[in-house]
């Protein structure tokens, strides 16, 4: 994540306070004749100072030339306003000043929206990953109407692997805005290595939001992160491992890609039943393609599928049972028979999991394929 960005955003959560209601109204339209008419002068100069707080897009930096004067007025008033001393600290050229100030503020409180600003800027200044991380965490605790803002910058973090453990250590804490987090981060599939790093390494306990599991399982796959994908779909279902697949797959598809995936799109699809005990498949003619799939981890010997359906025969032959590995050339396929229909993989296939999928194809002018997929049984 770039310097403007997280710049901007602290500019933004820096201006807030100038617009945080005070009890006196009068410091809502004119704080500066507030200022010198309220008994609460420190609060006002130092929201007079924050409304002059202005963004400087040519040095990619926070302005408060403007808010010194009225910050040192609030100090005056006020030797413990905290948000006064972050603005002087920000318009302070000396870094050591800078620093001391700074320290001196958070040593008094940890609240404040021109405070927490100025640790971003600092940290950025400084080339302080772990500050800037645990600035962004305590800002969206103070001020969750932030996330908006916040919760990109913290993804753009996420690029640097460095940074995984100090993830590690906030998302065990299982913060508010942890949820987001993940999806929001999930969108990116070159961050699926520090997604996977960080969120295998949270305690077992850390309770992570659904949505969250299911998106980064998703990121996972688009990865091609499939070892890693089945490391954490083990951990979500209370395994020490995925075990290779045996039995009746059933028809969930809750977690992708190690449950099913259904693809419904123009001239063919592929739906669960409302009882979840089979799926109904359909393709017109002149239409074709995988309508379903999932993961599934190969064991050591030969895989042997029996499958139950209610197709006739003219639909059943024009059906096919895929296996391909996620990367590399290994490929098995064949076409359905009456129910229920033994199918033996005659190959071998060089990958530990791979993708079990269910293609159709009706060529134009044939007739539509219709039925259901009763069950799908590895032997």
């Amino acid at each position: 994540m770039g310097k403007v960005a997280i710049v901007l955003a602290a500019f933004l959560l820096a201006i807030g306070a100038g617009a945080q209601a005070l009890s006196n109204s009068l410091a809502s339209e004119q704080p500066a004749l507030a200022a010198k008419l309220s008994p609460y002068a420190g609060q006002a100069y130092e929201r007079s100072a924050a409304a002059r707080i202005e963004a400087d897009a040519e040095t990619q930096s926070i302005d408060v030339t403007g808010a010194r004067e009225p910050a040192a007025r609030a100090l005056d008033a006020e030797l413990l306003s905290t948000e006064a001393l972050a603005m002087l600290a920000l318009a302070s050229e000396d870094e050591v000043r800078r620093e001391a100030m700074l320290s001196s503020a958070f040593a008094a409180s940890r609240r404040g929206r021109v405070l927490n600003s100025a640790a971003m800027i600092t940290a950025v200044d400084a080339s302080d990953a772990d500050r800037l991380l645990a600035t962004l965490n305590r800002t969206l605790v103070l001020y969750p109407s932030q996330e908006a803002a916040i919760i990109p910058l913290l993804v753009g973090q996420m690029e640097d692997e460095r940074l995984v453990p100090a993830f590690v250590q906030l998302l065990q804490t299982e913060p508010e805005w942890a949820g987001d987090f993940w999806i929001e981060a999930s969108r990116q599939p070159e961050l699926a290595g520090n997604i996977s790093a960080t969120r295998l390494a949270l305690p077992k306990e850390t309770t992570v939001p659904y949505e969250a599991n299911r998106a980064i399982l998703r990121v996972l796959s688009r990865a091609s992160m499939m070892e890693e994908a089945g490391a954490l779909y083990a951990r979500i279902k209370g395994m020490s491992d995925v075990p290779p697949a045996r039995g009746a797959l059933g028809w969930e598809n809750e977690y992708v890609p190690l449950e099913w995936q259904y693809f419904d799109r123009n001239g063919y699809f592929a739906r669960p039943a409302s009882d979840g005990d089979a799926v109904t498949i359909m393709v017109r003619g002149g239409y074709g393609g995988v309508l379903a799939r999932r993961l599934v981890r190969l064991g050591d010997t030969t895989t042997v599928f029996q499958v139950s359906h209610s197709l006739d025969m003219g639909s059943a032959s024009r059906v096919r049972l895929t296996l391909s590995c996620p990367e590399g050339e290994g490929r098995w396929s064949d076409a359905l028979g009456p129910s229920p229909t033994m199918m033996r993989v005659d190959q071998q296939l060089d990958c530990t999991y791979a993708w079990l999928g269910i293609a159709a194809n009706a060529p134009a002018g044939t007739q539509t394929i219709s039925g259901e997929i009763l069950d799908i049984t590895i032997m």
